[in-house]
């Protein structure tokens, strides 16, 4: 299932609706749909190892043994969340000999962890 949010999050997180348009049917199913989708979008980011993941790669490709050096993490759990990632849409990914190497595809995720992290950053 691919979860990529076509829509600029800077013009409207909910994909160009008029604010009017938004509260005219809270029950329409394209909305409830959406919605959905961007909860599942949201919850990439709401494993703390999949933020590290997703760190190591943001500025250049790697392979799995490179995130696996730059997290920490146990190789078996770094393949299983790229692979998820990968799923998701938020990565691309491609096969070099005996390695496989990730890169971010999806730059609004990357671009909201930033944003998130610099904001909780500034937090006393």
């Amino acid at each position: 299932m691919n979860l990529s949010v076509a829509a600029p999050l800077a013009r409207d997180p909910f994909g160009g609706a008029s604010e009017h348009a938004l509260h005219k049917d809270e029950n329409d199913p394209a909305m409830l749909a959406l919605l959905d989708r961007a909860a599942q979008y949201f919850a990439l980011l709401s494993e703390p190892s999949r933020l590290r993941i997703i760190r190591a790669i943001c500025f250049k490709e790697c392979s799995v043994q490179q995130v696996v050096d730059q997290t920490g993490l146990p190789q078996p759990n770094v393949s299983r969340h790229l692979n998820m990632l990968f799923r998701s849409g938020v990565l691309s990914r491609r096969r070099s000999g005996t390695s496989v190497f990730y890169a971010v595809q999806d730059e609004t995720l990357t671009e909201m962890c930033r944003l998130v992290c610099m904001r909780l950053a500034g937090e006393p």
